[in-house]
């Protein structure tokens, strides 16, 4: 596995599960073939800004720093609602239907951002396309994109 993977595998594991350790992760990231000594995961933990922090259970754990910019967060809010966007989810796709004109703005935004499940975005005048790396990652992405449309609709009300 190469190191942009690695980090994007440490990145939903650290976010997924509670890892307290460096000991943990390394035994997680064996039961996913992935062998690394305690000195690369050190490196890969400080790049990707994991921190050890107290979370709303009030456990000591290791944490990463909010992925979104807030205003690259806001943007993205921005877009998807003045496109009246729609999702449909075949696989490890992700399709973001959108009014004509609308969607480069769209994809523009979600390049910015550091979604480690998404390998690319393409896009045309009305239409997103967001290929990722597994189908599981793909179910992330769609719940997160329809928990931020449902988040912005809503305080819109």
């Amino acid at each position: 596995m190469n190191t942009a993977n690695r980090r994007g595998l440490i990145a939903r594991l650290i976010s997924d599960q509670v890892i307290t350790r460096q000991i943990q992760l390394r035994q997680v990231l064996q039961r996913h073939a992935v062998v690394t000594t305690q000195a690369t995961l050190s490196r890969d933990l400080a790049v990707l800004g994991a921190v050890k922090r107290v979370d709303s259970q009030g456990q000591l754990r290791y944490m990463l720093p909010n992925p979104l910019p807030p205003e690259a967060e806001r943007r993205l809010k921005r877009a998807l609602i003045a496109a009246q966007a729609t999702f449909d989810q075949q696989a490890a796709m992700i399709a973001i239907h959108t009014h004509p004109g609308a969607a480069p703005a769209v994809a523009t935004t979600l390049r910015m951002l550091p979604l480690t499940d998404v390998f690319i975005v393409l896009s045309d005048d009305a239409g997103v396309l967001l290929v990722c790396r597994e189908e599981g990652g793909a179910k992330r992405v769609l719940q997160w994109l329809k928990n931020l449309q449902a988040a912005t609709l809503s305080s819109l009300r």
